[in-house]
């Protein structure tokens, strides 16, 4: 990361000597007033390689080879905390405390190897990846098929739940269609109805009726909303926000959730943008990007397109359209190629209560689905009625 100083009569000024200088690829650190006029701005420029340098997946390679490289690596702990290790804040708190106790009773399901392959093949699950799961399923010592789903699921994919108040701005990404701007809403609800000031940056401002959208969720929720039409914008709001962070209490903590114009991740221009944008908000206030996916797409798509995400650094990602999504397959195809962790998933189009935590648990009985039948439970003797 390199650092420059320039200084102008004026900011525009200031911003075109940071163009010509640095580039494009230049982000606005600070900005300051003189007293006596002019405008003294900090730019920084990162050195490292860009996304253009790197190798997307091969378009010929088929969803097996993916899966089957994947596979034969040992699994890892996806599970290590991404927040720094540090005395939690109130609003960082477990979503559902009782949910863990919840699901350590027995579900009443009984385990069958040959039921769990039928509800992995109805849910269109690469048969590679379905094989594995299944297998890692039959070395848990239990007969309940919720725990042993839900312990195969936790063993091979991460389960990261966001806190209600995010240490540091949450921005989300995706693909049109994915759901950002109403996710954005539902985890700003989350918050507001916490008590804990909310702020919603959106620098989706080209879209029609983006804006409008916005300013909507913003009313409704009692939110404020602010519009940036372009990186340099987007971190001036970022370091005011962060000026404003220095002199509050520990306890006041704002929750921020920074907005993203959908974009096509194969598409070099717009995803070059998007880059900018994740860089610019980590450097000035340790932003981390979430990638809102919806369900119920193609596998092997949804595998390319999480690779393409994960590659911008991206570590776990929202499961959107969970409601009304024929086949979950793909999101689990998803997480084992691109590594990236459940975080959330919605399931309803309402704000309230709008996002869940994505647990091996929950996770596990949307996939069994119509087989997630409780067996009939014999009557012990002593309880069956007598003959007349």
């Amino acid at each position: 990361m390199r650092l420059r100083t320039f200084i102008a009569d004026t900011m525009t000024d200031a911003v075109a000597q940071v163009r010509a200088a640095m580039g494009d690829n230049a982000i606005i650190v600070s900005s300051i007033e003189g007293e006596n006029g002019g405008f003294e701005v900090t730019a920084a420029i990162d050195t490292r390689d860009t996304v253009a340098n790197q190798t997307p997946i091969e378009t010929d390679t088929s969803l097996e080879e993916i899966l089957r490289e994947k596979l034969s690596a040992s699994p890892s702990p996806k599970n290590a905390l991404l927040e720094e290790d540090t005395p939690p804040h109130p609003g960082e708190r477990a979503e559902d405390i009782k949910a863990s106790e919840q699901e350590q009773s027995h579900s009443g399901i009984l385990f069958d190897e040959t039921k769990l392959a039928q509800a992995l093949a109805d849910q269109s699950v690469p048969q590679m990846l379905a094989t594995a799961i299944i297998a890692d399923a039959q070395n848990v010592d239990t007969d309940d098929a919720i725990t042993a789903l839900s312990a195969a699921l936790e063993s091979r994919f991460g389960f990261e739940d966001l806190p209600i108040a995010p240490r540091h701005p949450i921005m989300l990404v995706g693909l049109p269609g994915s759901g950002k701007t109403v996710t954005i809403a539902k985890l700003a609800a989350r918050a507001v109805i916490e008590g804990i000031q909310t702020e919603i940056i959106s620098t989706d401002t080209e879209r029609t009726g983006a804006i409008a959208q916005a300013n909507a969720y913003g009313e409704l929720l009692q939110t404020k909303v602010s519009h940036a039409e372009s990186v340099d914008a987007m971190g001036l709001l970022l370091d005011q926000r962060a000026d404003r962070a220095a002199i509050e209490a520990a306890d006041m903590r704002e929750a921020c959730f920074i907005d993203t114009a959908a974009v096509n991740p194969f598409l070099s221009s717009s995803f070059k943008i998007l880059k900018r944008q994740i860089d610019a908000a980590r450097l000035l206030a340790a932003a981390e990007p979430i990638l809102v996916l919806a369900a119920g797409g193609d596998p092997r798509g949804m595998a390319e397109t999480t690779e393409m995400f994960a590659k911008l650094g991206v570590r776990r990602m929202i499961v959107t359209q969970i409601d009304v999504a024929r086949r979950l397959g793909g999101i689990l195809a998803a997480a084992e190629v691109s590594g990236l962790a459940f975080s959330q998933v919605s399931a309803t189009p309402y704000l309230a209560r709008g996002v869940t935590a994505a647990t091996p648990n929950r996770l596990a009985r949307l996939l069994l689905g119509k087989h997630a039948v409780p067996a009939q439970m014999s009557k012990p003797a002593d309880q069956m009625a007598s003959p007349a």
